[in-house]
Parts: structure tokens; sequence; C-alpha cells
């Protein structure tokens, strides 16, 4: 019994001051650094300025075949799509 009143007493007593320590400034818990850049959305429909643009609906430039990485995708492209090329593989 006396260790469960000491190790309660213990326990509250931590709570009691992680909570008068995070009732304190905000700038002790925040981060304010590194500032993250400012990213232009752009136009209706465009992809915003730090996007990684992976089809773009006229080619398949950032695609590669799984079987092999050197050679770019062969699948077909056309109105905007891209479909699988039987015996082409995966990309």
């Amino acid at each position: 019994m006396k260790k469960l009143t000491i190790v309660t007493i213990l326990v509250t007593t931590f709570f009691l001051q992680q909570s008068k320590a995070q009732n304190g400034d905000p700038k002790a818990t925040e981060t304010w650094e590194p500032v993250p850049k400012i990213v232009n959305t752009g136009a209706v429909n465009a992809a915003p300025s730090d996007a990684i643009v992976l089809f773009d609906g006229k080619n398949l430039n950032e695609w590669v075949s799984v079987n092999d990485t050197t050679k770019a995708a062969l699948w077909t492209v056309s109105k905007r799509a891209f479909t699988i090329k039987k015996g082409t593989g995966n990309i």
C-alpha cells in the first residue's frame, strides 16, 4: 500500500509539472524553423510549382519499364490517357 501511494504521488507530480510547462510560452513548444517555401498554386487545373508531374497527358517521359529501367515505358498515349500495350510489361 505504501508503494502504491508513493507511485501515485510521483505520477501526479510529473503530470502537474508537464501541465505547467505546456501552459507557458508557446515559443517554447513550437518549431519556427526552417520556414517552408511558398508554393505557387498556379492556374486552375495546373500543377503546383513544387510538383513532380508524372503524366502530362502527352507522353510517358517520367515512366520506365519494370523489366528494364533504362528503357522508357512503351504503353500507348492517346487523348490525354495511357493504356497498356500488350507484351510491353509493367511500368
